[in-house]
């Protein structure tokens, strides 16, 4: 192979030759930043190499290393004309794209281990976090990741190498930077090792990393926040699993916020204010909201509330009354002074401490309030109403009546639990969209997804004739039906499923079974032997022997030719009606145990 100086200018990407001479479709443009990077601090390492194709020099291997020189040029850093050394293809080479392939498959990639410890001897050889990020290309907080890991004790690292993180590695090998010392992750992991439990929630645990009350008041509050009020942390780089050393403390900030923010909202106008924990469940599906005006906070006023903030909560003088008077400013460009007046805003808190806020919430009776005033604007006195509980227990009296008359009347028995499946509905769907709550899990669910009202199916299917409606629940009955088994160890037709089979007509279900078995799928799918077999059962035995000096391909192809139209089928598409080639296999009945909770039943329920 030999080596000529080209010019940039003159290069080409590989795959813009015709035909194509590299091997790489995905990830062209990876990382071509960093690599820049590091052609600019290093040089070019590896020349990239080329073939002349109608007197144009096109890159085979070393596109990307091509992109990042052109962003170098792009950069100021690079003349366009800079002469590049490259190694040129052999002349002898028919297809540089197979050279191109086997380079990117016999490289051996260098272990993530090796390369972080790396880059601390360069640190440890004088190079600041600075240089490394400039020289690579890589971001500041970036490197402080990368060298907390290459800092790791000797004994995490090799056994990184050696693969003793089988689950989750990454998250493993990321944990024990929250070790306060070389000793205590050598002894952390001496103890979890011979317990089999090298898992990336128990190393976070043994270091303490798994105060969970106290994780979420930090992410309320903020790391700065904390630290600011004399709380002591291990911070985790890579996540919010910090090392909480003084948890009184990440509360008490964490309130100071939350109260905070409470005071920023009442400071808004608004008739009341809460936090979600201090609400009905119901409140975020029942309960009405208001819809704001154009007018929301702009960047500035964004990035001048979080400051102010982050000063209330330290308790700055003359921040909680700047942050309020914000605040109020920017609700009344949104809010009318009547829905301030009428709704109020929810403070939610989740489960790892990230706070939302529900503005314009109204409450239930503030909504009857509002419909009962007649346009001269007087308030009417709102109508008397019962219970929550007795509304309950009325509607399962409704519901024991209507289940007691509809068992009296079976045709409309019938059309009730059709309609039920054809209704279209949804999670939140109650009685008042469909009266009738049925479902099913059958291979056919997609197809039967209720598409009508369910009064529009009653009345369509009311409509009917008897034998129509029998259609219909065939239809839905066999979109229904699920045989799926997830072990060789069992059939298809085992048993229930035996049961169905044997009451459909012999006819229609062996057509059915010829139609839908795939013969090719299957002689393909199964070892030799299997295929001989099915040769010898729907034909005989000397075209078995014949067919046993075939090769696979030739013979899968005389099996999916001569086979399946004699009516044979595999054992395990062989129903109990099964009469083709071939003995009927037998059915395994279903094991049942006596379930205590069933065995007894009441006498008006049986019925």
């Amino acid at each position: 192979m030999t080596s000529r100086m080209i010019p940039l200018n003159e290069l080409r990407f590989g795959h813009e030759a015709t035909p194509p001479i590299n091997a790489r479709r995905v990830g062209r443009e990876d990382e071509i930043a960093e690599l820049a990077a590091s052609i600019h601090a290093h040089g070019l390492i590896t020349p990239p190499k080329v073939k002349e194709i109608a007197r144009t020099f096109y890159v085979g291997i070393g596109n990307r290393r091509l992109a990042a020189m052109r962003l170098l040029v792009e950069q100021g850093q690079l003349a366009p004309d800079w002469l590049v050394t490259c190694d040129e293809f052999d002349g002898d080479i028919a297809d540089p794209r197979e050279i191109a392939l086997a380079e990117q498959i016999m490289r051996a990639p260098l272990h993530e281990a090796d390369q972080l410890e790396e880059f601390t001897i360069l640190v440890d050889a004088g190079l600041s976090e600075a240089s490394i990020a400039s020289r690579f290309g890589i971001e500041p907080q970036r490197v402080k990741k990368i060298l907390a890991l290459g800092r790791l004790s000797p004994v995490i690292l090799d056994a990184w190498r050696q693969g003793a993180f089988d689950r989750e590695p990454a998250g493993c090998v990321r944990a024990f930077t929250l070790a306060p010392s070389i000793e205590a992750q050598e002894a952390v992991f001496a103890k979890l090792h011979k317990n089999n439990n090298l898992h990336a929630h128990a190393i976070r645990q043994a270091f303490g990393a798994n105060n969970h009350e106290a994780a979420k008041a930090i992410k309320i509050a903020g790391v700065e926040a904390y630290t600011d009020a004399g709380g002591r942390m291990t911070t985790d780089l890579f996540g919010d699993n910090h090392v909480i050393e003084d948890p009184e403390i990440a509360v008490q900030v964490a309130e100071a916020k939350i109260e905070a923010t409470l005071t920023g909202l009442r400071a808004e106008g608004w008739s009341w204010v809460s936090t979600a924990d201090d609400l009905p469940y119901s409140w975020t599906y029942s309960w009405g909201t208001e819809k704001p005006a154009e007018g929301k906070a702009t960047a500035g006023e964004k990035k001048a509330i979080k400051k102010l903030e982050k000063a209330a909560a330290k308790g700055t003088d003359g921040a909680a009354d700047d942050l309020a008077a914000l605040q109020k400013a920017i609700a009344e460009r949104q809010w009318t002074p009547e829905q301030l007046a009428r709704a109020g805003a929810v403070l939610t808190i989740s489960h790892y401490g990230d706070l939302n806020i529900k503005r314009g919430v109204v409450k239930p009776h503030a909504a009857k309030k509002a419909a009962s005033a007649d346009a001269d604007g007087t308030k009417e006195k709102a109508a008397p109403t019962i219970s929550n509980a007795l509304a309950m227990r009325l509607s399962a009296q409704a519901g024991l009546a209507t289940r007691k008359a509809l068992q009296a009347e079976p045709r409309l028995g019938l059309i009730a639990l059709l309609a039920g499946f054809l209704t279209k509905r949804d999670m939140y769907s109650g009685a008042r969209l469909c009266p009738i709550h049925v479902s099913h899990e059958g291979m056919g669910y997609q197809q039967l997804r209720g598409t009508e009202l369910f009064q529009d199916a009653l009345e369509r299917l009311q409509a009917m004739t008897d034998s129509e409606l029998f259609v219909v629940a065939a239809g839905i009955a066999g979109n229904a039906v699920d045989l799926h088994v997830s072990s060789s160890e069992y059939k298809a037709f085992d048993g229930a499923p035996a049961a169905l089979a044997a009451a459909i007509d012999a006819d229609n279900m062996t057509a059915a079974l010829h139609e839908t078995f795939d013969a090719a799928d299957y002689f393909g799918g199964v070892s030799k032997s299997f295929v001989i077999d099915a040769i010898r059962e729907a034909i005989n035995d000397d075209e078995a022997r014949r067919a046993d000096k075939l090769k696979k391909k030739e013979l899968v192809d005389f099996a999916v030719e001569n086979v399946a139209g004699t009516g044979w089928l595999p054992p395990e598409l062989r129903a109990p009606t099964y009469s083709g080639p071939g003995e009927r296999p037998a059915i395994a009945a279903p094991a049942l145990e006596e379930d205590p909770d069933f065995a007894e039943i009441d006498e008006e329920e049986a019925a």
